[in-house]
């Protein structure tokens, strides 16, 4: 910087020289008015540089840098405030250009959670002081403000209410901010939706939004959008559809939804792609990968809850997932195959499933109980996709639920749909949605007033191997029986387990959260009507289920005795978190909020328990049972045919030898 100040002083001699050679090249009479003032202009130019050039002269080493950066400052702080005011036109403005230059977004990013400290920290101190919760309504003692000063009342309006507004207008920062950053970051604000958990309510309220209604084009643009992206451009459209509604139904990180209609008469979804997509993921995504590399580097600094993974790993398998998404002839094939695995057709017909059981037999349609649109393949393309138009109540618009008669029975219904669909999902389809949030996620009301679930959006879906969903599927067994040693056996087939694990350790762990009821599967509610009855058709096992749970207990009740107490920083070196479990646990991670949203008493486990003979099959899971039942004979190591051979063996017989 300092070399480039320098040559300014250069331009001092090219004013001259442009000077002179303007007048020796003119060849037209000029008026001598304008040559005056050309003269006069050109040489306070000059006069201006020579002066400024002295002034930088006389300045030591360490102004020159503060110069510098104060002019930098100021470049810096005029691009921003360029920016900002694109963004209030177009908030996602500056997408492109963050790509192109991401320290420009890690300025925006740092500036955004400075901008959120006072709204992070302030309601708490406020909570503190006070000794009450901030996040509610009203305050016992608030009402005798009255008999106070308006200076007291004004410190009791502070104290009651601005910590909500504070959290408000928190939520609003944070949403807007993930806005403006780009579509990757509108995805981590799509997950964070879902954990009420993690967020105050106004904040999870704000977040919502990126779900489902981020800006979108309109009218012409939405036009200029459509011919960009439909195969054969404007004369392509208009050849296959009728009609096309250009104010969009919905708006995501990647797409916007329209109404359409075909020529042939059918009502469509039409899912257009944003502009410039594919660039700004080949540079965020760049970036992304060298910052997971240099995690992998930092050993236990990358840890997740102790957990070792590789992150370079992950991220790989996230980037073939992503780019997959962006493609939208491969959001189609697994639109089609999710279909297929649940046996829904046009229209949510029930057609038959291509999933099977355990027990080889195919799974019946799930058309009964949840929905999905149907794919029009051949009208689509890597930017333009053609669903089934179907209408639905987003499931955590609680209002719009109530307004359709929706009871709190129904949503418990919704909540163990879901549970019973992602059972079914990871244990025998192999394949599954990876991003259930609201936004992807509806309730459809039927013609005799019953819910039925709908699930949309299938741009980032996931495989899993046998040994993977079988190995779920038997942690999940391990849990409902409360079996520490089966728990064990399960991680392992999963391969979450290192060469040095300590299963002792491991099997310790897990008894001891059986035992103090960490882990426990609740009993299914009895429902007060039979609404449902006949499409969970999984009524008939119930008491087999409670007779399970209540065998479980009662077996630890027997058996507790005082094992090995161990902290979780004990065993979870002892775990590796391959790719496809990270989008196992992001996908129970979001459903796991959406089913809370709908039963505040939801959790997978005990919500997919009774669905276990769905994906075993009947025969296969009556076995089972019958073998765990009869374990106390069959058993290899402390079974009584085994005491009964041990016996044997230590009087000089054995019965696998055939005397003649």
């Amino acid at each position: 910087m300092f070399l480039l100040l320098r040559r300014m002083a250069l331009v001092p001699s090219f004013a001259r020289a442009l000077s002179s050679s303007t007048t020796s090249a003119s060849l037209l009479p000029r008026s001598p008015a304008i040559t005056i003032g050309r003269r006069r202009i050109l040489s306070f130019f000059q006069s201006f540089l020579q002066s400024t050039m002295a002034s930088l002269r006389k300045l030591n080493n360490t102004q020159r840098i503060c110069l510098v950066f104060a002019a930098a400052a100021a470049g810096v702080a005029i691009a921003m405030i360029k920016a900002h005011r694109r963004q209030q036109i177009d908030a996602t403005s500056e997408w492109g250009r963050y790509a192109d230059r991401p320290a420009l977004r890690g300025l925006a990013l740092s500036l955004l959670i400075t901008r959120l400290v006072p709204y992070i920290v302030l309601p708490g101190i406020i909570e503190k002081i006070t000794g009450k919760s901030v996040g509610g309504d009203d305050y016992d003692g608030y009402d005798s403000r009255e008999q106070h000063s308006s200076y007291l009342r004004f410190i009791y309006s502070f104290i009651y209410f601005k910590p909500r507004e504070l959290r408000t207008r928190g939520g609003k920062l944070f949403a807007d901010g993930l806005l403006k950053l780009g579509p990757l970051y509108i995805k981590i604000g799509q997950i964070l939706s879902c954990r009420k958990d993690l967020f105050p309510d106004e904040w999870i309220l704000a977040m919502e939004k990126l779900q489902d209604r981020v800006p979108a084009k309109s009218g012409i643009e939405a036009w200029n959008l459509l011919y960009e992206a439909c195969p054969g451009g404007r004369a392509g459209f208009h050849q296959r559809f009728a009609d096309f509604d250009d104010v969009p139904l919905a708006a995501a990180s990647l797409g916007q939804v329209h109404k359409g209609r075909l020529r042939t008469g059918e009502r469509v979804a039409i899912k257009i792609q944003r502009s410039r997509l594919r660039d700004i993921y080949d540079k965020d995504l760049a970036l992304m990968k060298k910052i997971a590399k240099v995690v992998d580097t930092l050993g236990k600094a990358g840890r997740v809850g102790g957990v070792e993974q590789s992150w370079e790993g992950i991220f790989s398998d996230a980037e073939t997932i992503l780019y997959r998404e962006i493609d939208y002839r491969d959001e189609a094939d697994n639109a089609i195959r999710f279909a297929a695995d649940f046996g829904i057709g046009l229209g949510g017909t029930a057609i038959e499933s291509t999933a099977k059981g355990l027990d080889g037999k195919k799974l019946p349609s799930s058309a009964e109980w949840m929905r999905t649109p149907y794919t029009y393949r051949d009208l689509s393309s890597e930017k333009f996709l053609v669903m089934e138009y179907v209408p639905s109540i987003k499931v955590s618009d609680y209002k719009k639920l109530d307004e359709a008669g929706v009871t709190a029975e129904d949503r418990e219904y919704l909540a163990e749909a879901l549970a019973r669909s992602y059972l079914r999902q990871f244990c025998s389809n192999k394949f599954f949605s990876t991003d259930p949030h609201p936004g992807n996620l509806g309730v459809e009301i039927l013609d005799d007033g019953l819910p039925r679930l709908v699930f949309y959006d299938f741009g980032q879906a996931c495989s899993l191997a046998d040994h993977q969903a079988v190995g779920i599927l038997e942690v999940i067994e391990s849990i409902i029986d409360s079996d520490a040693e089966k728990s064990v056996a399960a991680f392992s087939r999963m391969g979450v387990l290192k060469d040095n694990a300590d299963l002792r350790k491991i099997q310790a762990k897990c008894q001891q959260n059986y035992d103090t009821g960490m882990l426990k599967v609740k009993k299914r509610r009895k429902r007060s009507s039979a609404r449902h009855s006949q499409k969970t058709r999984t009524d008939a096992y119930d008491i087999d289920l409670e007779a399970r749970l209540d065998a479980s207990e009662k077996r630890l009740n027997e058996t507790q005795t005082r094992v090995e107490e161990v902290n979780d920083a004990e065993i979870v070196g002892y775990f590796t978190l391959q790719s496809e479990y990270a989008f196992v646990a992001r996908a129970l991670s979001q459903l796991d909020g959406v089913g809370k949203g709908l039963d505040p008493e939801f959790d997978f486990i005990s919500a997919a328990a009774p669905h276990l003979v769905e994906v075993k099959g009947v025969g296969r899971y009556l076995v089972d049972e019958m073998k765990k039942r009869l374990k106390f004979v069959y058993d290899p190591d402390d079974g009584i045919l085994a005491k009964e051979m041990a016996l044997f063996k230590s009087l000089g017989f054995d019965p696998n030898v055939t005397k003649n």
